[in-house]
Protein backbone atom coordinates (compact mmCIF):
# COMPACT_ATOMS: atom_id res chain seq x y z
CA UNK A 1 0.00 0.00 0.00
CA UNK A 2 2.61 2.38 0.55
CA UNK A 3 4.41 1.45 -2.51
CA UNK A 4 1.68 2.50 -4.10
CA UNK A 5 1.13 5.92 -2.82
CA UNK A 6 4.85 6.24 -3.31
CA UNK A 7 4.46 5.57 -6.77
CA UNK A 8 1.35 7.88 -7.41
CA UNK A 9 2.88 10.45 -5.58
CA UNK A 10 6.09 10.38 -7.86
CA UNK A 11 3.42 9.99 -10.92
CA UNK A 12 1.76 13.04 -9.42
CA UNK A 13 5.11 15.07 -9.27
CA UNK A 14 5.86 14.34 -12.90
CA UNK A 15 2.36 15.50 -13.93
CA UNK A 16 2.98 18.72 -12.55
CA UNK A 17 6.46 18.87 -14.18
CA UNK A 18 5.22 18.97 -17.34
CA UNK A 19 2.10 20.85 -16.75
CA UNK A 20 -0.48 18.65 -17.11
CA UNK A 21 -2.50 19.34 -14.28
CA UNK A 22 -5.31 17.45 -15.31
CA UNK A 23 -3.62 13.91 -14.81
CA UNK A 24 -1.95 15.16 -11.15
CA UNK A 25 -5.75 16.50 -10.59
CA UNK A 26 -7.00 13.10 -11.49
CA UNK A 27 -4.05 11.10 -9.41
CA UNK A 28 -4.20 12.98 -6.28
CA UNK A 29 -7.95 12.38 -5.99
CA UNK A 30 -7.33 8.78 -5.30
CA UNK A 31 -4.36 9.44 -2.17
CA UNK A 32 -5.48 9.46 1.09
CA UNK A 33 -5.67 13.32 2.32
CA UNK A 34 -2.26 12.74 4.44
CA UNK A 35 -0.19 11.48 1.08
CA UNK A 36 -2.03 14.44 -1.09
CA UNK A 37 -0.76 16.96 1.53
CA UNK A 38 3.12 15.34 0.53
CA UNK A 39 2.28 15.91 -3.13
CA UNK A 40 1.19 19.59 -2.43
CA UNK A 41 3.86 20.63 0.21
CA UNK A 42 6.70 20.78 -2.51
CA UNK A 43 4.91 22.54 -4.61
CA UNK A 44 5.45 26.64 -5.50
CA UNK A 45 2.41 28.66 -3.57
CA UNK A 46 0.85 29.50 -6.93
CA UNK A 47 0.52 25.75 -7.71
CA UNK A 48 -0.88 24.50 -4.01
CA UNK A 49 -3.25 27.33 -4.44
CA UNK A 50 -4.22 26.21 -8.04
CA UNK A 51 -4.49 22.57 -6.74
CA UNK A 52 -6.37 23.17 -3.75
CA UNK A 53 -10.04 23.73 -5.27
CA UNK A 54 -9.91 20.80 -7.34
CA UNK A 55 -10.21 18.93 -4.58
CA UNK A 56 -13.59 17.88 -3.06
CA UNK A 57 -14.49 20.22 -0.34
CA UNK A 58 -14.02 17.26 2.30
CA UNK A 59 -10.67 16.44 0.80
CA UNK A 60 -9.21 20.24 0.66
CA UNK A 61 -9.94 20.69 3.93
CA UNK A 62 -8.25 17.34 5.35
CA UNK A 63 -4.91 17.97 3.14
CA UNK A 64 -5.00 21.99 4.93
CA UNK A 65 -5.15 20.08 8.19
CA UNK A 66 -2.45 17.63 7.28
CA UNK A 67 -0.25 20.70 6.10
CA UNK A 68 2.35 22.16 8.06
CA UNK A 69 1.00 25.11 9.75
CA UNK A 70 2.99 27.89 8.26
CA UNK A 71 2.41 26.40 4.68
CA UNK A 72 -1.46 25.75 5.68
CA UNK A 73 -1.69 29.46 6.34
CA UNK A 74 0.10 30.92 3.34
CA UNK A 75 -2.31 28.89 0.87
CA UNK A 76 -5.29 30.27 3.24
CA UNK A 77 -4.05 33.73 2.58
CA UNK A 78 -4.16 33.23 -1.30
CA UNK A 79 -7.49 31.11 -1.68
CA UNK A 80 -10.65 33.38 -2.45
CA UNK A 81 -12.31 34.04 0.77
CA UNK A 82 -15.53 32.16 -0.41
CA UNK A 83 -13.40 29.18 -0.99
CA UNK A 84 -11.36 29.58 2.22
CA UNK A 85 -14.78 29.68 4.12
CA UNK A 86 -16.05 26.58 2.95
CA UNK A 87 -12.71 24.94 3.80
CA UNK A 88 -12.54 26.35 7.28
CA UNK A 89 -16.48 25.48 7.66
CA UNK A 90 -15.45 21.56 6.96
CA UNK A 91 -12.45 21.47 9.41
CA UNK A 92 -11.82 20.58 12.71
CA UNK A 93 -12.68 23.85 14.77
CA UNK A 94 -8.59 24.17 16.38
CA UNK A 95 -7.20 23.28 13.20
CA UNK A 96 -9.85 25.85 11.62
CA UNK A 97 -8.54 28.40 14.48
CA UNK A 98 -5.01 28.14 13.92
CA UNK A 99 -5.32 29.14 10.59
CA UNK A 100 -7.45 31.94 11.01
CA UNK A 101 -4.85 33.20 13.87
CA UNK A 102 -2.14 33.17 11.17
CA UNK A 103 -3.81 35.38 8.95
CA UNK A 104 -3.62 39.11 8.36
CA UNK A 105 -6.96 40.38 10.73
CA UNK A 106 -8.46 42.37 8.14
CA UNK A 107 -8.64 39.20 5.94
CA UNK A 108 -9.20 36.59 8.87
CA UNK A 109 -12.68 38.67 9.67
CA UNK A 110 -13.81 38.59 6.24
CA UNK A 111 -13.50 35.01 6.08
CA UNK A 112 -14.97 34.73 9.53
CA UNK A 113 -18.25 36.74 8.45
CA UNK A 114 -18.67 34.42 4.95
CA UNK A 115 -18.12 31.35 7.73
CA UNK A 116 -21.23 29.32 8.78
CA UNK A 117 -19.20 27.10 11.89
CA UNK A 118 -17.87 30.25 13.44
CA UNK A 119 -19.53 30.26 16.70
CA UNK A 120 -17.56 26.79 17.30
CA UNK A 121 -14.50 28.56 16.18
CA UNK A 122 -14.58 31.78 18.32
CA UNK A 123 -13.95 30.50 21.56
CA UNK A 124 -10.86 29.39 20.60
CA UNK A 125 -9.46 32.48 19.22
CA UNK A 126 -9.45 33.74 22.70
CA UNK A 127 -6.55 31.77 23.79
CA UNK A 128 -3.16 31.61 23.06
CA UNK A 129 -2.52 28.73 20.29
CA UNK A 130 0.36 26.44 22.49
CA UNK A 131 -2.30 26.85 25.26
CA UNK A 132 -5.01 23.98 26.59
CA UNK A 133 -7.72 26.84 25.11
CA UNK A 134 -5.97 27.37 21.38
CA UNK A 135 -5.64 23.37 21.36
CA UNK A 136 -8.77 22.01 22.16
CA UNK A 137 -11.89 21.38 19.69
CA UNK A 138 -15.59 22.48 20.94
CA UNK A 139 -17.28 19.83 19.06
CA UNK A 140 -17.43 17.21 22.57
CA UNK A 141 -20.26 14.87 23.10
CA UNK A 142 -21.92 15.83 26.10
CA UNK A 143 -24.29 13.74 28.44
CA UNK A 144 -26.48 15.29 30.83
CA UNK A 145 -26.70 14.06 34.41
CA UNK A 146 -30.04 12.82 34.52
CA UNK A 147 -30.31 11.01 31.54
CA UNK A 148 -30.57 7.26 31.38
CA UNK A 149 -28.46 4.85 28.98
CA UNK A 150 -31.10 4.55 26.40
CA UNK A 151 -32.05 8.35 26.10
CA UNK A 152 -27.88 8.81 25.70
CA UNK A 153 -27.53 6.58 22.87
CA UNK A 154 -30.79 7.81 20.98
CA UNK A 155 -29.02 11.69 21.63
CA UNK A 156 -25.53 10.23 20.17
CA UNK A 157 -26.98 8.79 17.10
CA UNK A 158 -28.85 11.87 16.47
CA UNK A 159 -25.65 14.41 17.22
CA UNK A 160 -23.12 11.88 15.07
CA UNK A 161 -20.12 12.75 17.43
CA UNK A 162 -17.10 12.97 15.65
CA UNK A 163 -15.03 9.45 15.45
CA UNK A 164 -12.03 11.13 17.28
CA UNK A 165 -14.15 11.95 20.53
CA UNK A 166 -16.75 9.69 20.89
CA UNK A 167 -14.30 6.95 23.05
CA UNK A 168 -14.73 9.07 25.91
CA UNK A 169 -18.36 10.75 26.58
CA UNK A 170 -18.42 13.69 29.08
CA UNK A 171 -21.44 14.05 31.70
CA UNK A 172 -22.20 17.84 33.33
CA UNK A 173 -25.13 19.12 35.18
CA UNK A 174 -27.65 22.16 33.51
CA UNK A 175 -24.96 24.52 34.49
CA UNK A 176 -22.10 22.60 31.60
CA UNK A 177 -19.97 21.84 34.63
CA UNK A 178 -17.76 18.95 34.37
CA UNK A 179 -19.09 16.20 36.61
CA UNK A 180 -17.82 12.73 35.03
CA UNK A 181 -16.96 10.38 32.21
CA UNK A 182 -18.39 7.73 30.41
CA UNK A 183 -16.61 5.11 28.42
CA UNK A 184 -18.83 4.03 25.19
CA UNK A 185 -18.49 0.48 26.19
CA UNK A 186 -19.91 1.39 29.72
CA UNK A 187 -22.82 2.85 27.88
CA UNK A 188 -23.95 0.52 25.52
CA UNK A 189 -23.59 -2.85 28.14
CA UNK A 190 -25.76 -0.81 30.71
CA UNK A 191 -29.02 -1.30 31.21
CA UNK A 192 -31.30 0.99 29.16
CA UNK A 193 -33.16 2.39 32.26
CA UNK A 194 -29.70 2.87 33.67
CA UNK A 195 -29.07 6.82 35.31
CA UNK A 196 -25.71 7.92 33.57
CA UNK A 197 -25.02 9.71 37.00
CA UNK A 198 -24.69 5.93 38.62
CA UNK A 199 -22.38 4.65 35.78
CA UNK A 200 -20.08 7.79 35.25
CA UNK A 201 -16.60 8.21 37.04
CA UNK A 202 -16.87 11.34 38.71
CA UNK A 203 -12.68 11.14 38.74
CA UNK A 204 -12.23 13.08 35.99
CA UNK A 205 -8.56 13.90 34.40
CA UNK A 206 -8.76 17.63 33.13
CA UNK A 207 -6.46 20.40 32.25
CA UNK A 208 -7.52 24.43 32.75
CA UNK A 209 -7.37 26.23 29.65
CA UNK A 210 -5.14 28.70 30.58
CA UNK A 211 -2.18 25.28 30.90
CA UNK A 212 0.40 25.17 28.41
CA UNK A 213 0.52 22.54 25.89
CA UNK A 214 3.10 20.49 27.20
CA UNK A 215 1.63 20.19 30.41
CA UNK A 216 -1.52 18.52 28.57
CA UNK A 217 0.68 15.89 26.06
CA UNK A 218 2.55 14.84 29.59
CA UNK A 219 -1.26 14.77 31.13
CA UNK A 220 -2.26 12.53 28.00
CA UNK A 221 0.96 10.52 28.17
CA UNK A 222 1.00 9.52 32.06
CA UNK A 223 -2.45 8.51 31.72
CA UNK A 224 -3.01 6.93 28.70
CA UNK A 225 -6.24 9.22 27.45
CA UNK A 226 -7.37 9.49 23.87
CA UNK A 227 -8.74 12.93 25.23
CA UNK A 228 -8.54 15.35 27.85
CA UNK A 229 -11.41 17.72 29.01
CA UNK A 230 -10.45 21.53 29.25
CA UNK A 231 -12.62 23.36 31.84
CA UNK A 232 -12.45 26.98 32.88
CA UNK A 233 -11.69 28.07 36.29
CA UNK A 234 -15.34 27.28 36.90
CA UNK A 235 -14.80 23.74 35.90
CA UNK A 236 -17.07 24.18 32.71
CA UNK A 237 -16.22 21.66 30.20
CA UNK A 238 -15.12 24.12 27.29
CA UNK A 239 -13.93 21.49 25.25
CA UNK A 240 -11.35 18.63 24.54
CA UNK A 241 -7.93 17.94 23.24
CA UNK A 242 -7.49 14.44 20.94
CA UNK A 243 -4.44 12.35 20.93
CA UNK A 244 -3.83 13.74 17.39
CA UNK A 245 -3.18 17.36 19.29
CA UNK A 246 -0.72 15.50 20.95
CA UNK A 247 1.31 13.88 18.36
CA UNK A 248 1.48 17.84 16.73
CA UNK A 249 2.37 19.27 20.65
CA UNK A 250 5.25 16.44 21.13
CA UNK A 251 6.38 17.70 17.85
CA UNK A 252 6.41 20.75 18.42
CA UNK A 253 8.24 20.92 21.98
CA UNK A 254 10.91 18.41 21.11
CA UNK A 255 11.58 20.68 18.04
CA UNK A 256 11.47 24.08 20.19
CA UNK A 257 14.22 21.93 22.59
CA UNK A 258 16.44 20.59 19.97
CA UNK A 259 16.31 24.24 18.45
CA UNK A 260 17.25 25.48 22.00
CA UNK A 261 20.12 22.99 22.26
CA UNK A 262 21.30 24.45 19.34
CA UNK A 263 20.99 28.06 20.04
CA UNK A 264 18.13 29.06 17.92
CA UNK A 265 15.35 30.82 18.93
CA UNK A 266 12.27 28.51 20.23
CA UNK A 267 10.21 29.86 17.43
CA UNK A 268 12.48 29.93 14.58
CA UNK A 269 10.50 27.14 13.10
CA UNK A 270 13.67 26.66 10.55
CA UNK A 271 13.99 23.79 8.29
CA UNK A 272 16.24 22.49 6.00
CA UNK A 273 14.70 24.53 3.23
CA UNK A 274 13.93 27.56 4.85
CA UNK A 275 14.45 31.09 3.06
CA UNK A 276 18.43 32.18 2.92
CA UNK A 277 18.33 35.70 4.80
CA UNK A 278 15.77 33.41 7.34
CA UNK A 279 18.59 31.70 8.04
CA UNK A 280 20.73 33.98 8.41
CA UNK A 281 18.99 36.25 11.08
CA UNK A 282 17.71 33.36 13.41
CA UNK A 283 21.35 31.83 13.52
CA UNK A 284 23.76 34.63 13.47
CA UNK A 285 23.07 36.21 16.63
CA UNK A 286 23.79 33.19 18.36
CA UNK A 287 27.02 32.50 16.42
CA UNK A 288 28.70 36.15 17.89
CA UNK A 289 27.51 35.05 21.15
CA UNK A 290 29.90 31.66 20.75
CA UNK A 291 32.67 34.01 19.04
CA UNK A 292 32.64 35.90 22.37
CA UNK A 293 33.16 32.84 24.61
CA UNK A 294 35.86 31.74 21.85
CA UNK A 295 38.01 34.75 22.38
CA UNK A 296 37.53 34.56 26.16
CA UNK A 297 39.34 31.16 25.64
CA UNK A 298 41.77 32.58 23.33
CA UNK A 299 42.29 35.49 26.01
CA UNK A 300 43.15 32.93 28.61
CA UNK A 301 45.88 31.14 26.18
CA UNK A 302 47.36 34.47 25.58
CA UNK A 303 48.54 34.33 29.33
CA UNK A 304 50.31 31.71 29.12
CA UNK A 305 51.78 32.47 25.28
CA UNK A 306 55.43 32.55 27.43
CA UNK A 307 55.08 28.82 27.97
CA UNK A 308 53.93 27.62 24.82
CA UNK A 309 56.80 29.24 22.97
CA UNK A 310 59.31 27.62 25.45
CA UNK A 311 57.11 24.04 25.06
CA UNK A 312 55.80 24.05 21.52
CA UNK A 313 54.26 20.54 21.52
CA UNK A 314 51.71 21.89 24.30
CA UNK A 315 49.41 23.91 21.50
CA UNK A 316 49.08 20.10 19.78
CA UNK A 317 47.45 18.31 23.11
CA UNK A 318 45.21 22.15 24.84
CA UNK A 319 42.22 20.50 22.17
CA UNK A 320 42.65 17.37 23.31
CA UNK A 321 42.00 18.47 27.22
CA UNK A 322 39.12 21.00 25.47
CA UNK A 323 37.23 18.33 22.88
CA UNK A 324 36.89 15.73 26.05
CA UNK A 325 35.56 18.44 28.41
CA UNK A 326 32.74 20.35 26.18
CA UNK A 327 31.51 16.54 25.32
CA UNK A 328 31.29 15.50 28.81
CA UNK A 329 29.06 18.48 30.11
CA UNK A 330 27.06 18.09 26.90
CA UNK A 331 26.12 14.65 28.25
CA UNK A 332 24.97 16.36 31.67
CA UNK A 333 23.55 19.15 29.90
CA UNK A 334 21.28 16.81 28.08
CA UNK A 335 20.36 14.56 30.74
CA UNK A 336 19.63 17.54 33.14
CA UNK A 337 17.60 19.70 30.45
CA UNK A 338 15.64 16.21 30.01
CA UNK A 339 15.18 15.88 33.44
CA UNK A 340 13.80 19.23 33.44
CA UNK A 341 11.66 18.80 30.52
CA UNK A 342 9.93 15.70 32.53
CA UNK A 343 9.40 16.77 35.49
CA UNK A 344 11.99 13.92 37.15
CA UNK A 345 14.60 16.90 38.31
CA UNK A 346 12.72 19.37 40.66
CA UNK A 347 14.85 21.74 42.47
CA UNK A 348 15.16 20.12 46.17
CA UNK A 349 17.11 17.60 44.23
CA UNK A 350 19.62 19.78 43.64
CA UNK A 351 21.99 18.89 46.05
CA UNK A 352 21.52 15.23 44.92
CA UNK A 353 22.01 15.13 41.27
CA UNK A 354 24.75 17.89 41.48
CA UNK A 355 26.53 14.52 43.90
CA UNK A 356 25.85 12.27 41.53
CA UNK A 357 27.47 14.20 38.50
CA UNK A 358 30.00 15.17 40.45
CA UNK A 359 31.16 11.77 40.89
CA UNK A 360 30.74 10.44 37.50
CA UNK A 361 32.95 13.10 36.53
CA UNK A 362 35.30 12.40 38.90
CA UNK A 363 35.15 8.52 37.62
CA UNK A 364 34.80 9.92 33.97
CA UNK A 365 38.14 11.64 34.79
CA UNK A 366 40.21 9.15 36.24
CA UNK A 367 39.59 7.13 33.57
CA UNK A 368 40.35 9.16 30.83
CA UNK A 369 42.70 10.72 32.29
CA UNK A 370 44.88 8.11 32.57
CA UNK A 371 44.21 7.03 29.35
CA UNK A 372 45.29 10.31 28.00
CA UNK A 373 48.58 10.08 30.18
CA UNK A 374 49.34 6.85 28.69
CA UNK A 375 49.14 8.04 25.27
CA UNK A 376 50.59 11.02 25.64
CA UNK A 377 53.42 9.10 27.20
CA UNK A 378 53.89 6.13 24.66
CA UNK A 379 53.49 9.13 22.06
CA UNK A 380 56.13 11.79 23.52
CA UNK A 381 58.29 9.71 26.20
CA UNK A 382 57.81 12.08 28.61
CA UNK A 383 55.90 10.85 31.66
CA UNK A 384 55.71 14.38 32.89
CA UNK A 385 53.57 15.83 29.90
CA UNK A 386 51.62 13.02 30.19
CA UNK A 387 50.81 13.50 34.05
CA UNK A 388 50.34 17.23 33.52
CA UNK A 389 47.34 16.70 30.91
CA UNK A 390 46.18 13.52 32.60
CA UNK A 391 45.32 15.78 35.92
CA UNK A 392 43.72 18.55 33.43
CA UNK A 393 41.76 16.19 31.86
CA UNK A 394 40.53 14.91 35.19
CA UNK A 395 40.00 18.43 36.53
CA UNK A 396 38.20 19.47 33.15
CA UNK A 397 35.50 16.26 33.22
CA UNK A 398 34.76 16.89 36.80
CA UNK A 399 34.27 20.68 36.11
CA UNK A 400 32.15 19.75 32.91
CA UNK A 401 29.91 17.42 34.82
CA UNK A 402 29.36 20.34 37.76
CA UNK A 403 28.91 23.20 35.17
CA UNK A 404 26.34 20.97 32.66
CA UNK A 405 24.28 20.34 36.14
CA UNK A 406 24.62 23.80 37.30
CA UNK A 407 23.72 25.88 34.49
CA UNK A 408 20.38 24.62 32.96
CA UNK A 409 19.24 24.40 36.74
CA UNK A 410 20.36 28.02 37.14
CA UNK A 411 17.96 28.97 33.91
CA UNK A 412 15.14 27.27 35.39
CA UNK A 413 15.85 29.23 38.79
CA UNK A 414 15.37 32.48 36.44
CA UNK A 415 12.37 31.34 34.68
CA UNK A 416 14.55 30.83 31.66
CA UNK A 417 14.01 27.95 28.97
CA UNK A 418 17.20 25.50 30.51
CA UNK A 419 17.71 24.64 26.98
CA UNK A 420 18.79 28.22 25.63
CA UNK A 421 22.19 29.26 25.80
CA UNK A 422 23.03 26.53 27.80
CA UNK A 423 25.30 24.93 25.52
CA UNK A 424 26.66 28.22 24.86
CA UNK A 425 27.87 28.48 28.20
CA UNK A 426 28.81 24.63 28.99
CA UNK A 427 31.37 24.90 26.04
CA UNK A 428 32.79 28.48 26.98
CA UNK A 429 33.49 27.59 30.89
CA UNK A 430 34.65 24.26 29.95
CA UNK A 431 36.86 25.56 27.16
CA UNK A 432 38.04 28.14 29.50
CA UNK A 433 38.92 25.66 32.37
CA UNK A 434 40.43 23.56 30.79
CA UNK A 435 43.10 25.94 28.82
CA UNK A 436 43.60 27.45 32.29
CA UNK A 437 44.08 23.77 34.07
CA UNK A 438 46.54 22.24 31.20
CA UNK A 439 48.66 25.49 30.39
CA UNK A 440 48.76 26.27 34.08
CA UNK A 441 49.94 23.19 35.51
CA UNK A 442 52.30 23.05 32.64
CA UNK A 443 53.49 26.70 33.67
CA UNK A 444 54.25 25.73 37.08
CA UNK A 445 56.12 22.60 36.51
CA UNK A 446 57.68 24.10 33.12
CA UNK A 447 61.16 24.18 34.96
CA UNK A 448 60.74 20.04 34.92
CA UNK A 449 59.42 19.85 31.43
Amino acid sequence: MKDQAEITLSNIRTALDSENIALARQLLNKLHPADQADAISDRPLQEQTEMIPTLSVNHAADVLEHLDEDEAAEIAAKLPLETLAHLLDEMEPDEAADILLDLYEERASAVMAKMSSIDNIRPLLEHDDDTAGGRMTTQVPVLDRGMTASHAIAYLRNSKPDSEVHYYLYVTDKAGKLLGILGLRELITAKPSTNIETIMNSDVISASVDDDQEECAKLMSHYNLMTLPITNKSNHLMGVITYDDLVEVIEDEATEDIYALANLAADSDLDVFSPVRMMITRRLPWLYVNLGTAFLAAFVISRFEATIAKIAVLAVFQSVVAGLGGNAATQALAIMVRGLALKQLEFRHVWKALGRELIIGMLHGLAIGLAVAGIVYLWRGNPLLGLIIGLATFGNLVVAGVTGTIVPLTLKYFRQDPALSSSTLVTGITDIIGFALFLGLATLYLPYL
